[in-house]
């Protein structure tokens, strides 16, 4: 009976470590060749980066309500000003620090 119990609480134990290792299935992959997008309002235009509010809805205004974006990677024209909308390409990682950060961007485009 011991035995049984030992071999039953053994295999749910492996079963365990096996489920929290896999993947949710989410938005992105942290290190993975995922990307993830979002929108939000130009707050404000510094020497090298863009201090931005995710749009209303954005799974990012839960990580952060401002976040500084590097102006790396734009589309050429037009050329962003304070209170247009961009679309913003990340790896998915928000450095939490106030205001946010992210770090690795794919791309930047005006669309509004």
């Amino acid at each position: 009976m011991k035995r049984q119990l030992l071999l039953i609480l053994t295999m749910s134990l492996i079963l365990l470590a096996a489920a929290c290792g896999t993947s949710s299935g989410g938005e992105s992959k942290v290190g993975g060749d995922e990307t993830v997008t979002f929108q939000a309002t130009i707050i404000e235009i510094q020497d090298d980066c863009y201090l931005v509010e995710p749009v209303e809805g954005s799974a990012e205004l839960n990580s952060a309500d401002r976040i500084t974006i590097p102006m790396t990677n734009m589309e050429p024209s037009p050329e962003p000003e304070v209170g247009d909308v961009l679309e913003i390409e990340y790896d998915g990682s928000i450095a939490e620090s106030y205001p946010a950060q992210i770090t690795k961007v794919y791309s930047i485009r005006v669309t509004e």
